[in-house]
């Protein structure tokens, strides 16, 4: 079995991650490492960035992810700062600035990034939608965001935060497209 180090701290990115590669026989392990983000609105420069570093420091293959919440009626806010708002905002602070608008859509643009020493970064995107919701529901899960308390996926009528982990695992490793890229990518090395 082939072995493919997935840097995040995020337990739920790791599910995917293990989910989706474990189809074409690779083990994944979780390298919880703070890479720098630089200041962009492209999470395929910020993950392209973040997965060089990553292999510079590292010294090894790299898979990492990187994703923005494009939020149509804020004119694309908070897109790829969204791991801020999480830290600063509450989901009612994200609701209230929602307050009175009519448009609720949400564009998830997700970036994942293979690197090897030596080697520019390969880039994989996917782009999904959603809405925000009316209300916030919050739950008993430790890991869960403001956003993840607000976010309709489409094909859903509850917010992320209400959906049970195993399918939402199920959905995002199924629906994200850059997986499957990465899939086809790795497959032909």
């Amino acid at each position: 079995m082939k072995c493919l180090v997935f840097v995040t701290g995020n337990p739920y990115k790791f599910e995917v991650a293990k989910k989706s590669l474990a189809a074409i026989g690779y083990e994944v392990v979780q390298e919880k490492l703070e890479t720098p983000e630089i200041q962009s609105t492209d999470v395929s420069e910020i993950a392209s960035y973040s997965a060089k570093w990553a292999v510079e420091k590292l010294g090894k293959a790299v898979v990492l992810m990187d994703a923005g919440y494009y939020i149509e009626a804020l004119n694309g806010f908070p897109g790829p700062f969204i791991k801020y708002i999480n830290q600063w905002l509450s989901a009612q602070d994200i609701l209230n600035l929602m307050k009175d608008k009519t448009n609720r859509k949400v564009i998830v643009k997700g970036a994942l990034a293979f690197c090897e020493p030596g080697i520019e970064p390969v880039v994989f995107t996917s782009e999904w939608e959603g809405n925000i919701s009316q209300i916030a529901v919050r739950t008993d899960k430790s890991d869960i965001t403001s956003i993840n308390e607000v976010f309709i996926p489409k094909g859903f009528d509850k917010v992320e935060s209400e959906i049970a982990r195993e399918e939402m695992v199920k959905y995002w490793s199924k629906s994200e497209s850059y997986w499957k890229e990465l899939i086809k990518y790795l497959s032909k090395e």
